[in-house]
């Protein structure tokens, strides 16, 4: 079953598919298959620097530290949005063949940097939901290139921990590989894949 698509602003999304283009020309990546900025999620096909041809499915959004009445003030985050507030619960798809890796993830396009939330754990999803980060977590991600640590999830009927992971562009095809070997395992999993050190051959 093919995703469901999203109509967005293609003006409005284009930085975020420039981001991923840039970073995955940047870990030496062919592209082959680059999407149209005005339908969301946005599928890419690409060949990795050792030949092997990936796919990837990416949810993608806007990060940012904007200041944010009652929130604390070193607060980052992501909003999860394609469409109105509808309050209906949206899925994220996942490949049933394993082609295409998918990814769920906020894009900081000032700094340069990303933060990849579970697929799974959020599906399903209601739009306009908001993923949280601190501003020492940025830090850390822009002065090591890539990280992982532990979410407390607000809401109480989730569970109460998720492994968010983050990087750099230079990290992006670390980052696919990772979510490829990553889906559907535990959070206690994730986080040790994510600290496993990067593959050479990257």
């Amino acid at each position: 079953m093919d995703p469901r698509s999203y109509r967005v602003s293609r003006n409005q999304k284009a930085p975020l598919l420039a981001y991923i283009c840039g970073a995955l020309e940047e870990c030496r990546c062919r592209l082959i298959h680059v999407p149209d900025a005005g339908s969301a999620p946005f599928r890419f096909t690409f060949e990795a620097p050792t030949g092997e041809r990936m796919g990837i499915m990416a949810y993608a959004f806007f990060a940012n530290s904007k200041p944010t009445k009652n929130r604390p003030p070193d607060e980052h985050r992501f909003q999860v949005k394609y469409s109105l507030d509808d309050r209906l619960e949206h899925e994220i798809w996942q490949d049933p063949y394993g082609l295409y890796t998918t990814l769920f993830c906020g894009i900081d396009t000032e700094r340069g940097t990303f933060v990849g939330a579970d697929p799974v754990l959020h599906n399903l999803t209601r739009f306009f939901i908001s993923i949280e980060y601190k501003q020492e977590q940025s830090r850390r991600i822009m002065e090591s290139g890539w990280c992982a640590w532990e979410r407390e999830r607000r809401s109480a009927d989730e569970k109460p921990i998720e492994v968010l992971v983050g990087g750099t562009s230079a990290s992006f095809l670390r980052y696919v590989q990772f979510e490829r070997e990553a889906c559907r395992e535990s959070q206690g999993h994730r986080q040790l894949l994510a600290e496993r050190p990067a593959s050479v051959d990257q």
